[in-house]
């Protein structure tokens, strides 16, 4: 006789919940904006607010870097197709890679404050040499 078992766990159960957190944190930071969202006058930065800043830079880290790398991965991907499928040309296939590549991928103090930008598309060096 073979019985049955019928298990109640369910696969990837919690990645749902993960990726509505991401969304939420990500579209938070973007609506809001770096520079408003822990960087209360910055002018009187004492200890306790850059501590605050870097704690807020940390978590904040935790959610984009994962979200960026992915980005970025996906981008290698497809920029790797569009090499392959326009015939080689590298330049068309750049068009992929630069924005998906360059950028920024850990959220620093100082683009909490807004001194630095958050890139989520990032730009090519000679781009940001020649001042936006």
């Amino acid at each position: 006789m073979m019985k049955c078992y019928i298990s109640l766990q369910r696969k990837g159960r919690g990645t749902f919940g993960i990726s509505i957190l991401i969304a939420l944190v990500f579209s938070t930071v973007l609506l809001v904006g770096p520079g408003e969202l822990l960087a209360a006058e910055a002018e009187d930065s004492d200890q306790s607010s850059e501590a605050l800043l870097g704690i807020g830079s940390g978590l904040l880290t935790l959610v984009y870097l994962p979200a960026k790398v992915l980005y970025a991965g996906l981008g290698g991907v497809v920029g790797g197709f569009t090499y392959v499928l326009t015939g080689g040309d590298l330049e068309t296939a750049k068009t992929v890679w630069e924005p998906s590549f360059y950028g920024t991928y850990v959220i620093t103090p100082k683009n909490l404050k807004g001194d630095e930008p958050v890139r989520f598309y990032g730009v090519p060096p000679s781009y940001d040499e020649a001042g936006d």
